[in-house]
């Protein structure tokens, strides 16, 4: 009997020992969704995080990579990633602010005009557009492990060089999913078509819309200069994007991984944006000798965009909060 209950003993310990073990050598692969070419700075952090995830992990995780659009637009991506079947994602909050109004606040137009002023107010210490974004995301069981950049916006079209607002009147363009851009370029006459980042190209290329806006990136590595004639430098507004995970993967991780993949997330991002700095040069140059005219605004039609921009920053005040929007006017302030 003494035999029996030492053995039982014996087993429970090897078992209870055993079992530390196998969690730690537990291995996962996470899909990560974005919709940016493959070329892109964004695609290039992509591949990046993933190396760095097995890397770091010994090979425990394993991340697969689905570039350009594979697993559709940032709206369906964002979905997907609430409900837990893409686990990671370089994504566009506001694409997702039929969801949540909220996921559209960081994108307001001319909250930055420079880079010295988005790196002040997007990559600084936190401040009330990283506490919105972190807490929207939350709420629909999302977090974010890092920020990117999507840099400023410019217009393009295939109909007429836009030099003011007034030269909007009448174009069809593809707009961003955002509230605020949407009532911005509405206000200046245009038809706004909302569709996903991958289907853009081929209804420029069908002349289902004149023109859309995007930055000179983007213009360049989606090769949108193919089917468009003309390029605005409008920097109407900058955007900051989320690497972001599923709140659900992430709660089948350990804490010390989820610690590796917010740190990957963290460092990676920073790593995107003067990558992506370093492309805009080149990006520029390649349109030029697509043969695209590039037009820069004057201040007398910054003066007119700006303006339009307030009527819209009115409009969604109630929207997002008087007291958010008066924090985000004080951080502009500096």
């Amino acid at each position: 009997m003494n035999i029996v209950r030492k053995l039982s003993r014996a087993w429970a310990l090897a078992v209870g020992l055993a079992l530390p073990l196998a969690a730690e050598a537990q291995e996962v692969t996470l899909r990560l969704a974005h919709v940016f070419p493959k070329q892109s700075s964004v695609g290039e952090a992509a591949n990046r995080f993933a190396e760095l995830a097995s890397e770091r992990s010994n090979g425990r995780i394993e991340v697969a990579v689905f570039p350009a659009g594979q697993l559709g637009g940032d709206e369906a991506i964002g979905r997907e990633l609430s409900r837990g079947t893409i686990q990671l994602a370089f994504i566009n909050p506001n694409s997702m602010v039929g969801i949540d109004p909220l996921f559209d606040f960081h994108i307001l137009p001319f909250v930055a005009q420079s880079y010295e002023e988005a790196d002040r107010i997007y990559y600084g210490e936190p401040n009330v557009i990283h506490r919105t974004l972190n807490e929207t995301m939350e709420r629909h069981r999302l977090k974010n492990l890092g920020y990117f950049e999507n840099d400023f916006r410019a217009i393009s079209n295939s109909r007429r060089p836009v030099a003011s607002v007034a030269d909007l009147q009448g174009l069809k363009m593809r707009v961003v999913p955002s509230q605020s851009l949407k009532l911005l370029f509405e206000k200046a006459g245009v038809q706004v078509v909302t569709l996903p980042f991958p289907e853009i190209f081929t209804a420029l290329q069908q002349g289902a819309v004149d023109g859309q806006e995007n930055g000179v990136i983007l213009i360049d590595q989606a090769r949108f200069f193919e089917a468009q004639k003309y390029v605005t430098l409008s920097n109407h507004s900058y955007v900051m994007s989320s690497i972001a995970a599923s709140q659900r993967a992430l709660d089948d991780l350990s804490p010390e991984d989820q610690a590796l993949l917010t740190a990957i997330g963290d460092e990676v991002g920073k790593w995107q944006v003067q990558r992506n700095r370093e492309n805009v040069a080149t990006a520029l140059e390649n349109i030029r000798a697509a043969g695209l005219e590039i037009t820069e605004l004057s201040p007398e039609a910054v003066a007119e965009f700006r303006a339009l921009a307030e009527e819209v920053w009115a409009e969604l005040t109630p929207v997002y909060g008087e007291e958010r929007v008066a924090e985000l006017r004080t951080l502009i302030d500096g």
